[in-house]
């Protein structure tokens, strides 16, 4: 028999689209806040959040005679019309979250409007509200959420412990605090203040304070507006990378997202820059036309489509990659890398939920917050001065004697290079006012020899030179069988290529830039490298393979001349990427005057 659902249990089960745990409460809060121009907001919550969240802010508030309506199911401010769904501008806009929150736990609401005398507090429990009375309260909303899923304890069962809770929760609110640098967020788990943002605009300094410094120094700072998009980002040179995107964050309109569109255009920009299953760190902040993307398509807004990927990931690619070119991504030597573990950069940014350096801060000012009974009514005596002592102590955490300066990422200058020689024939010697360099002889050749390949390939013209005597090349019989799959690439390289009879190949002409011996080697290569693959019609698979055969380059070992030296620093300053081989090592290295003189105790 089909029969309608029950009002509590249709609640119920809504709330399940959007609420699934401690953390989706505190997004949909969190998010209410930033919509009602919320200048502060502070997150507290015990047990994982499981047992009590309490999100404050100082935004508009609710008037006193919608109160109980917002707690109504499609109740909102934020859409009028079917039109307002095609250019959203604020992070909430279906108006489910409190009613969705209030139907699986305990809620008390306490909010005032600027022109009130008096705020009002509601109490609703199981989505039946209990009281609604006039209370003394501050400008803003104070929402208090207890005994989550109190009422549907096959879903409390599914929930993790108290520690993973309060990690997603920290890290949720972590995210959006930087996205939003003008707010000043602070984190409360427990009885301990975990982080808190200045507030003042400077997304570089949060990221220090909420993620430490291991993570945030050193960042490059990319900055580009085109045609209605606008990039603020801060990423790690190729140097400094995790094995996971745990440390990508994403922000499109404010909105903290997951994106694949974003990922595509982090793997182009840094291409070639590091090795495989390597990860950059990227704080990436993306403002575009509201109506050109949809942020309707997931009931938790994690999810977001961009009305043309192609675009989105065309521009934020070309932005980091231009960024990666300055002299901030040339890798830096300093005193402590010869004293630390390679992975503990790794393990840091990794396990670390919370702020290194304003956790050791708070662990001389731990604070006692709300040490009320939570199934007591609010002293709201008691709270206003709560309130206060946390807005005082806050403002003492975050003026800090060393303020984050700007970062200017200049383009690297290769005129500005004084070569002083090399070691061991393999590294060459040069300096610049400011900088000692070590350039790795084998992997600036390759990288000058796979992108001379690479343009050659793609030209229209082929400069080719003829030999005196043909070069012979015998291959496996698999190789010349799949003939049709890569005899006109090869060709494409430069190379007068074509079948002699029992497996055999006759070659008259090779690459303009090539050397004989070098152009045999490559085909040698090339040839052991079809056995494995030799469909190129994949564009990236053909990269791959001239990447892995380009072992006719310079070795380390090999000595150069100045001459030699010095052509070769020119052919690499030539190069799109002249920063790293194409297998992702760097080519070159950097130690600061400064970094020098403190590892000879002089400062």
């Amino acid at each position: 028999m089909i029969k309608i659902l029950d009002k509590h249990i249709a609640d119920k089960i809504a709330a399940g689209e959007v609420i699934d745990r401690p953390v989706s409460i505190v997004k949909e809060l969190v998010e209410n806040a930033v919509d009602a121009g919320a200048s502060s907001i502070t997150v507290q919550i015990k047990d994982g959040g499981r047992t009590y969240i309490r999100v404050t802010d100082n935004g508009c508030g609710i008037p006193a005679d919608e109160v109980e309506t917002a707690f109504r199911r499609h109740a909102t401010s934020k859409i009028a019309t079917e039109a307002d769904l095609d250019c959203i501008e604020t992070l909430g806009f279906r108006g489910e979250a409190l009613a969705s929150i209030c139907a699986v736990s305990r809620v008390e609401l306490i909010t005032k409007t600027a022109g009130a005398k008096a705020g009002r507090r509601v109490v609703v429990e199981s989505s039946q509200v209990l009281e609604n009375s006039a209370t003394g309260c501050p400008d803003g909303t104070t929402v208090t959420v207890r005994d989550l899923f109190f009422n549907v304890p096959a879903r409390y069962k599914f929930l993790a412990t108290d520690a993973s809770e309060a990690r997603k929760v920290i890290d949720f609110v972590s995210r959006i605090a930087l996205s939003y640098p003008d707010i000043r967020f602070s984190m409360i788990n427990g009885s301990s203040r975990v982080f808190t943002t200045s507030g003042k605009g400077n997304i570089l300094a949060n990221i220090i304070s909420i993620y430490g410094k291991d993570i945030g120094e050193g960042l490059i700072p990319v900055e580009k507006s085109e045609g209605g998009f606008t990039l603020k980002a801060h990423v790690s040179s190729p140097d400094k990378t995790l094995p996971s995107r745990s440390r990508q964050i994403f922000c499109v309109n404010g909105r903290i997202i997951a994106s694949s569109v974003l990922e595509k255009a982090l793997d182009r920009a840094y291409a070639e820059r590091m090795f495989k299953g390597r990860f950059p760190i990227a704080f990436i902040f993306l403002a575009m036309p509201a109506e050109k993307l949809d942020v309707n398509i997931h009931p938790t807004k994690r999810q977001i489509r961009f009305d043309k990927n192609s675009e989105v990931e065309d521009f934020v690619a070309e932005a980091i990659r231009n960024a990666l070119n300055g002299e901030k991504a040339v890798p830096e030597i300093t005193k402590n890398d010869g004293f630390v573990k390679e992975d503990s950069f790794t393990y840091k940014a990794e396990f670390n939920p919370q702020p290194a350096e304003t956790a050791a801060v708070m662990s001389h000012h731990t604070e006692q917050i709300d040490k009320t009974d939570e199934q007591e009514q609010v002293d709201i005596k008691s709270f206003l001065t709560t309130k206060r002592q946390e807005a005082a102590e806050s403002e003492k955490l975050i003026e800090t004697p060393d303020p984050v300066p700007e970062q200017v990422n200049r383009p690297f200058e290769f005129e500005d290079l004084t070569v002083i020689g090399s070691v061991f024939n393999t590294y060459i010697l040069a300096q610049d006012d400011d900088c000692f360099y070590m350039i790795d002889q084998h992997a600036a050749h390759e990288r000058v020899f796979y992108e001379k390949l690479m343009n050659q390939y793609n030209a229209s013209d082929k400069f080719s030179q003829q030999m005196l005597m043909p070069l012979s090349l015998s291959v496996s019989s698999d190789v010349s069988a799949t003939e049709d799959a890569w005899i006109d690439d090869v060709r494409a390289m430069g190379y007068d290529i074509e079948f002699f009879g029992n497996n055999t190949y006759i070659v008259r002409e090779i690459p303009a830039f090539m050397e004989m011996g070098e152009a045999e080697d490559f085909l040698k290569d090339l040839f052991s490298e079809f056995s494995d693959k030799p469909d190129l019609t994949n564009r990236s698979t053909l990269e791959k393979i001239i990447t892995r055969s380009c072992k006719s380059a310079v070795k380390g070992g090999d000595v150069l001349d100045s001459s030699e030296i010095t052509a070769l620093i020119n052919q690499l300053k030539a190069c799109k990427n002249p920063f790293s081989c194409p297998h992702g090592r760097p080519t070159f290295i950097k130690m600061t005057k400064y970094e020098l003189e403190r590892m000879f105790k002089r400062a």
